[in-house]
């Protein structure tokens, strides 16, 4: 069992739901506790409500995100300058190989990111992007950067992608944007043809095959 060293890991609590991604040290509630770290934060599938028996150290998202509004803010952040090999994070991810891995992202890694994401995808200024995805796996970060350095929006959606709600949230895009483009799994296909019709007016759809 890789134990983890970080002081805070971020847990998305995923109850009754038929789409589940594993997500920080493999995911599922055993996992998370015999990693023990020193916080977690648990996020809920929907609602503010997690589901369980928190730990006493341990804080839903809701109260993690109270925490700053206790907190003076500035309106000017000044950049830190660090070298291309800087680690800026650290993935937590257990890919294909069943077994969690904590990979170190560097300066380097948001450029490749938004490159691929230019490149390959056809990112562009002003597209409106949505990749079902989430913080523990390698898309989570990639969707970020690539969107923040192309001056693409990202859209969001809480909860599983595989019910009516999530194509009707593609429905708005693709009605609403002129430029948009949806990145998915073929499950997440299967779910936007058959709840929608009019799908096809999205300009970019993209499945990655599992």
């Amino acid at each position: 069992m890789c134990r983890s060293q970080s002081n805070i890991a971020f847990y998305p609590r995923y109850v009754g739901c038929s789409f589940r991604e594993h997500f920080v040290l493999w995911g599922k509630e055993p996992r998370v506790v015999e990693a023990d770290p020193f916080k977690a934060i648990v996020l809920p599938v929907s609602g503010n409500s997690v589901g369980i028996e928190l730990r006493k150290q341990d804080v839903s998202w809701k109260e993690f995100l109270s925490i700053a509004n206790q907190r003076p803010r500035s309106n000017h952040y000044s950049p830190v300058y660090r070298p291309i090999d800087s680690t800026i994070n650290i993935l937590f991810s257990s890919g294909t190989t069943g077994e969690p891995k904590a990979i170190p992202w560097t300066q380097l890694s948001p450029i490749r990111c938004s490159a691929d994401g230019w490149a390959h995808n056809d990112i562009r200024a002003g597209d409106v992007y949505c990749w079902p995805t989430n913080l523990g796996w390698v898309m989570g970060p990639v969707v970020l950067f690539t969107c923040f350095l192309n001056g693409a929006t990202l859209a969001l959606y809480h909860g599983s992608p595989l019910g009516r709600g999530f194509g009707k949230f593609i429905q708005v895009i693709a009605s609403e944007e002129k430029n948009d483009s949806l990145e998915t799994t073929e499950f997440g296909i299967a779910n936007l043809r058959s709840n929608l019709a009019n799908i096809i007016q999205l300009r970019k759809i993209k499945t990655e095959v599992k």
